[in-house]
């Protein structure tokens, strides 16, 4: 025969679980589904009618590891980096693209974009002799 917990604690464990459950689904859908804010349109860098700009996601990810628990998402960033970025970078890290103050990557790729399409050539480097 099994044991059968009083009703009592099944009903707090299932009140629990229902709770627990509705806050994921609620962080989830907020992170997906609501489109940006004005805030968030300008922190991005977005048009005004834009609804969902780029890098909105993560941000809002960020934004919510940086509320509930900082430094331990900042230690698991740290771990999956093998170590190259230290504790202190990845809260830094974090916290600027929570802010959505962090450049996102095609941003940092476009000024070398930019300077290979430009109608100036530079050609190869020039060496000066002193004889």
């Amino acid at each position: 025969m099994r044991y059968k917990p009083p009703i009592t604690l099944r009903v707090v464990f299932y009140g629990f679980k229902a709770v627990s459950v509705s806050f994921l689904l609620m962080i989830t859908a907020w992170v997906t589904l609501v489109p940006a804010s004005a805030v968030e349109r300008r922190a991005l860098g977005a048009q005004i009618g834009a609804e969902r700009p780029e890098g909105l996601v993560p941000m809002r990810m960020a934004r919510a590891m940086v509320h509930f628990a900082p430094e331990r998402a900042a230690r698991i960033l740290s771990r999956t980096s093998n170590g190259d970025v230290s504790v202190e970078v990845a809260g830094q890290i974090l916290r600027s693209l929570a802010d959505g103050t962090l450049a996102s990557q095609a941003q940092l790729t476009a000024p070398e974009s930019q300077s290979s399409t430009s109608p100036r050539q530079v050609g190869d480097a020039k060496f000066i002799r002193v004889d």
